[in-house]
């Protein structure tokens, strides 16, 4: 029995749960970062930090493993007012978190948008817990006029003032998540934790890629979709993508799709890279749409 080779070009430290999938169901899994991720110098992430620790922040927006590790590059032992909420975006930023003694609130999908929804509808819900506070505040009280000016009054200060997001992400992240939360009407303060490069690779690695000795590639990120069609990728080599941005980064530098993940996780992930493959080994393939490809 052939052992079928699935090349990762995720950045060190990403990918462990894809990799273990992938070994249990037989794949020689191959590891090869494609890009590595600079934290930014210290001195530009403390004064958000700062202020994060002072409270001037309603909710702390994570959405990578790499975004933890610059923070805590900066400063090892980062504070979180009690009255600011911690958002993270999958398994592996939840327990980066974690690590760097820092509590979770909400859980959200592996991806910008679910993290957008999930926001929307606990604040969706954090609005109806306060109305109902407000009316209970107005039922007991004695004077009924009083107490329904003191909750207009404050309710109406609420609306005025944005919730505030501090949102510590790569150089070159998509707008996805800092407008999905502007359009909540939330004050996001994006700020540059890490700035990802092109990394180097073993001439073994590309030649491999370009050859055709790599049966499949999991393309993780936009940048990695387009530093594989730079180095070639082999027509007999199929290709998964985790999403839709970067499913058109690849589709736009020259690659065809054979697989794209029906969710941002590790299961569907190798799940996708299964059915390429057998596709692959199917006399009768055609390349199959992505969207169909999970299903």
């Amino acid at each position: 029995m052939i052992t079928r080779r699935v090349l990762l070009p995720r950045p060190e430290g990403r990918g462990d749960d894809l990799s273990d999938l992938l070994e249990v169901a037989g794949y020689d899994v191959v590891r090869a970062p494609f890009v590595q991720l600079d934290p930014v110098p210290a001195e530009d992430l403390l004064p958000a930090l700062a202020r994060l620790a002072g409270g001037a922040y309603d909710l702390l927006v994570v959405t990578s493993p790499a975004s933890v590790r610059a923070l805590v590059s900066a400063d090892p032992a980062p504070t979180v007012s009690p009255g600011t909420e911690v958002i993270a975006v999958g398994g592996a930023t939840t327990r980066a978190l974690h690590e760097a003694g820092l509590d979770v609130d909400l859980v959200a999908g592996g991806s910008g948008a679910a993290l957008v929804e999930t926001v929307r509808r606990r604040e969706a819900e954090r609005r109806e817990t306060e109305r109902r506070e407000v009316e209970g505040q107005e039922t007991a009280e004695r004077d009924p006029a009083t107490a329904s000016g003191a909750a207009s009054d404050a309710a109406s200060a609420d609306r005025v003032r944005p919730r505030r997001v501090l949102f510590p992400a790569s150089s070159a992240a998509a707008p996805t998540v800092r407008e999905g939360l502007q359009d909540l009407g939330m004050d996001v303060d994006q700020v540059e934790a890490y700035h990802p490069r092109s990394a180097p690779l073993p001439t073994a690695i590309t030649g491999d890629l370009a050859g055709g000795a790599i049966d499949a590639i999991v393309l993780t990120s936009p940048m990695i979709a387009r530093r594989a069609a730079e180095i070639g990728v082999h027509p007999r080599t199929a290709v998964i993508v985790i999403g839709h941005p970067t499913q058109e980064a690849a589709e736009a530098a020259g690659l065809r799709i054979d697989a794209r993940a029906e969710h941002p996780d590790a299961p569907s992930l190798a799940r996708a890279v299964h059915l390429a493959l057998t596709r692959l080994t199917d006399p009768d393939h055609t390349s199959p749409d992505p969207k169909e490809s999970t299903r």
